[in-house]
């Protein structure tokens, strides 16, 4: 009987006693996932791995910088622009378009600008489409024209020169009972009173009739008082008129849109890898 089970052995080939050893399944099954591994890569080159810290990292800035947690939206934004950049990045670079080590910004801005390098002009009739569908970003605040009068002094005026104001004597008349100044504020909106004034002033101006004397404004200079000698309501020009200022916009709004068409068609080109591993 031993005799035969020796003989038993003898006879079997090796490459049979191989197979049925463990390791040598393992280094099987492992040569047959690399392959499997090397085949889907195969001619995708434009692998692309996202750390998912850089991600944290950007996310924790803009919340840092808003004062208050971003939504979930808001975070797929900061995703989706981190990821946006680095495939800028990738391009910038494939095309040696800087070759020093300055920041990925940098190099995203300069691919958005080759990207969207040949903007052409509008013809007439895609201007005047633009403009019919943007008529209200043209439009045109209130304003109006005002006689500007300071006195220099800032104490309380005679009681003759406020009767003169409330009858609405012109400025000359009113220089005459006390020294200062007059001058014209041409085509000015509540934005424009606000801001050399302040609301209240502007307000009240705005609000008075034509010709009807408004103050006083105290500042360094002395006493201003205001009144509109002529007001403009809102409208939306011609476009005859605004041709150059309509043309800049279907222009910006040209080149964005097909940045953006650019951006996401590089976007496709890439298989996106965000790898969450803790960090160490």
């Amino acid at each position: 009987m031993n005799q035969m089970n020796k003989s038993s052995s003898v006879s079997t080939p090796v490459y049979a006693r191989i197979m049925r050893e463990p390791i040598v399944h393992f280094f099987i099954i492992a040569v047959i996932i690399f392959a499997l591994y090397a085949i889907t890569q195969a001619g995708n080159e434009n692998l692309l791995e996202i750390d998912q810290r850089e991600i944290d990292a950007r996310i924790f800035m803009q919340e840092l910088s808003r004062g208050e947690e971003l939504s979930a939206e808001q975070r797929d934004l900061v995703t989706a622009y981190y990821i946006e950049e680095q495939i800028l990045v990738r391009e910038a670079l494939a095309m040696e378009l800087d070759n020093d080590e300055r920041i990925h910004d940098i190099l995203a801005q300069k691919m958005r600008h080759v990207l969207s390098g040949n903007i052409i002009q509008p013809s007439a009739a895609e201007l005047s489409v633009y403009y019919e569908q943007n008529r209200s970003r043209f439009e045109t605040p209130a304003t109006a024209d005002f006689d500007e009068l300071v006195f220099d002094s800032t104490d309380p005026l005679d009681a003759s020169i406020l009767t003169s104001i409330q009858q609405g004597a012109e400025a000359e008349a009113l220089l005459e009972l006390s020294e200062g100044t007059v001058a014209t504020l041409p085509n000015v909106n509540s934005v424009d009173l606000a801001n050399i004034f302040d609301q209240e002033f502007a307000n009240k101006v705005l609000a008075a009739e034509l010709n009807q004397w408004q103050g006083p404004f105290i500042s360094n200079r002395g006493q201003h008082w205001l009144r509109a000698i002529q007001k403009n309501p809102a409208g939306i020009p011609a476009l005859e008129d605004i041709a150059d200022l309509v043309r800049l916009e279907w222009i910006a709004a040209e080149e964005e849109a097909r940045l953006q068409q650019e951006v996401d068609r590089l976007w496709d080109q890439y298989t996106i890898v965000i790898n969450n591993s803790e960090a160490e």
